[in-house]
């Protein structure tokens, strides 16, 4: 029974942390978005500068 309520501990905590995670990470997302696109294009560009 106590391996049973560590397990169970074990979960909540990490639900709770994985919460934690994305409230603090999901006002990140469009900037995370619109960063990469505009690596990508400056990418693209300057692959097609350099290429031969």
């Amino acid at each position: 029974m106590k391996k049973a309520r560590s397990l169970l501990l074990t979960l909540l905590l990490a639900a709770l942390t994985i919460r934690v995670l994305w409230w603090a990470v999901s006002p990140l997302v469009p900037y995370l978005v619109s960063a990469t696109a505009i690596v990508l294009v400056l990418g693209f560009i300057y692959y097609r500068m350099t290429r031969w």
